[in-house]
């Protein structure tokens, strides 16, 4: 019953011969008479201060005016049970207590279970947290080998190494939204992108992007807007990824 206060995904963690779902619908039941042992002589303590503030209310009244005034006292008794659950700890315990081990017990019963809420909470939180460092660590890593942000590059297909494209685009970095099938769209021409492509070049890691003219009749269901670089000249636009063979090559055409 302990471990069904976790969240659900740790529940795998614990051994398999436990019955979580009982486990959890029985530990609902037990929060709910928690907080009624919590609450019930709790009330009762701030209903009577409350009960004994009204009547020294009004006789302190009687005392000014000769009038008593029984109201007094059933106003200030009468709220009791809301002052009670929401101006005083125990009220909030008491709620808390009661309300999820309810709906803990009542998830359980129709095969849902839940661990409990502040546990579960902690747990996204901390878990989050952690992917966002993750994500900042890998985003800061992948950074430093691209280098700094230049403008993109058009290539040949044979140049880049990808055969059956019209052009490549190389980037500096990887273009949110550029996946596999979007179109994009140019001032001249409409282009579908083909399986992006991440290669070093010039000990740089760059992000390559292969387009085929689209002249289909194929819907489009996703477009980018982009406005297509000037292509360079063929020597210019080689971006032969081993600098080996870029020296061999040049000895070559030396």
């Amino acid at each position: 019953m302990l471990g069904s206060l976790l969240p659900v995904r740790r529940w795998r963690s614990l051994p398999a011969t436990f019955p979580m779902e009982h486990a959890a619908f029985a530990c609902g039941l037990i929060t709910v008479f928690g907080g009624a042992a919590v609450g019930i002589p709790g009330f009762l303590e701030h209903a009577h201060a409350n009960a004994s503030i009204g009547l020294d209310a009004a006789l302190d009244h009687m005392n000014k005016t000769e009038v008593y005034r029984g109201d007094l006292v059933i106003g200030y008794t009468g709220l009791s049970l809301f002052t009670f659950l929401l101006l005083t700890p125990k009220g909030w315990l008491t709620m808390y207590l009661v309300l999820t081990g309810a709906i803990r017990a009542a998830a359980a019963w129709f095969d849902d279970p839940a661990g409990d809420p502040i546990l579960t909470a902690i747990d996204v939180a901390i878990v989050r947290a952690r992917d966002r460092g993750r994500a900042r660590l890998a985003r800061a890593s992948r950074e430093a080998r691209e280098g700094p942000e230049i403008p993109d590059r058009v290539v040949s297909s044979s140049a880049a190494g990808i055969p059956g494209s019209d052009v490549v685009i190389v980037a500096s970095r990887r273009k949110a939204g550029w996946e596999r099938g979007v179109v994009v769209l140019t001032g001249d021409a409409c282009y579908r992108i083909g399986e992006p492509v991440e290669q070093t070049v010039s000990g740089r890691l760059r992000t390559l992007y292969p387009l085929t003219e689209h002249k289909d009749l194929e819907a489009i269901r996703k477009a980018v807007h982009y406005d297509l670089p000037a292509c360079p000249a063929p020597a210019a636009a080689d971006i032969t990824r081993d600098p080996e063979r870029a020296r061999s090559r040049g000895d070559g055409e030396s």
